[in-house]
C-alpha cells in the first residue's frame, strides 16, 4: 500500500485471516490523495484510487455512531431472508450516512435505508448467495467503530427440498431377507443433519414394533445411501429427518 498526497499519511493494515484486510491511513492535510494498492509491486486494476480529504470541521464525531442488529452479526443471516440492522447517530452530530456493501465475489449489495422519527435509521438487505458479505457504515465520510462488518451468510435449512427415492421405499416389490436400499438427496436442502429410522409393525418379528438395522453411507455429493435387509414379511415404516424435521 502507498499513499501520495499533500502530506505523509501513516498507514496501518489488519489482516482479517479470511482473504481480506482492513487498511487505515491518517492524512494530516486536506486535498487529493492517490491510494495505491499493489500486488508484486504493480498497481492492481483501478489503482491508484483518488480520495479527496476535506478539512475537519468538528461538527460531528463518527466514533459516537452505533450500529447493531442481526444483519451485522458474523453469523445467523440466511439466503433470501431480509437481514435487518439499525444505525443510531443521535449523539454524533449532523453528517450524511452512507452504507457500502458487497459480497465475496465483489458484487454490490442493495441496502434499503429508512430514517425514523427518533433519529435512527432502519436498514435491511436480502442476501442471495451463501457467501461472505462486507458492510461499511460511514458517517460523514468516515467509518464508524467496528465498520466494516463481515457477515457470513448461511444457506438455511430446507427439509422440504430433501428427496427420498429408491426400491427400499417402494410400497411393493420388496422381499424378506433380500437386501434393498434407497437414496436421501440433500443437495438442495441447505444446512442440516440427516437421521433415519426403520421399524417393522407389531407381529412381524414380535408382539411389538421393532427397529430394523440399516447402514447409511454419506456420499461425496450431499446424498446418502441407506441399505437394509427386511427380516420378515410385513409392513415397514421408514422415517427420514433433516435438521430434526
Amino acid at each position: 500500500f502507498a499513499i501520495e498526497g499533500p502530506s505523509q499519511a501513516k498507514i496501518e493494515y489488519d489482516d482479517q485471516n479470511d482473504g481480506s484486510c482492513d487498511v487505515k491511513y491518517w492524512p494530516k492535510e486536506p486535498g487529493e490523495y492517490a491510494v495505491h494498492i499493489m500486488c508484486d509491486d504493480e498497481d492492481i486494476r483501478d489503482s491508484p484510487y483518488m480520495a479527496f480529504i476535506h478539512p475537519a470541521t468538528g461538527d460531528y464525531n463518527p466514533d459516537l455512531v452505533q450500529a447493531y442488529g442481526p444483519g451485522l452479526e458474523k453469523s445467523g443471516c440466511i439466503v433470501n431472508i431480509p437481514a435487518e440492522f439499525t444505525v443510531d447517530p443521535k449523539d454524533a452530530g449532523k453528517a450524511p450516512l452512507k452504507i457500502f456493501a458487497q459480497d465475496g465475489e465483489g458484487q454490490p449489495i442493495d441496502i434499503q435505508m429508512k430514517s425514523r422519527m427518533d433519529g435512527t435509521y432502519s436498514c435491511s438487505y436480502t442476501p442471495v448467495k451463501a457467501i461472505k458479505h462486507t458492510i461499511a457504515v460511514v458517517w460523514g465520510g468516515v467509518n464508524i467503530p467496528h465498520s466494516p462488518y463481515r457477515v457470513n451468510i448461511g444457506q438455511g435449512s430446507h427439509p422440504q427440498k430433501v428427496k427420498v427415492f429408491g426400491p427400499g421405499v417402494e410400497r411393493s416389490g420388496l422381499k424378506a431377507n433380500e437386501p434393498t436400499h434407497f437414496t436421501v438427496d440433500c443437495t438442495e436442502a441447505g444446512e442440516g443433519d440427516v437421521s433415519v429410522g426403520i421399524k417393522c409393525d407389531a407381529r412381524v418379528l414380535s408382539e411389538d414394533e421393532e427397529d430394523v438395522d440399516f447402514d447409511i453411507i454419506h456420499n461425496a455429493n450431499d446424498t446418502f445411501t441407506v441399505k437394509y435387509v427386511p427380516p420378515a414379511a410385513g409392513r415397514y415404516t421408514i422415517k427420514v429427518l433433516f435438521a430434526s424435521q
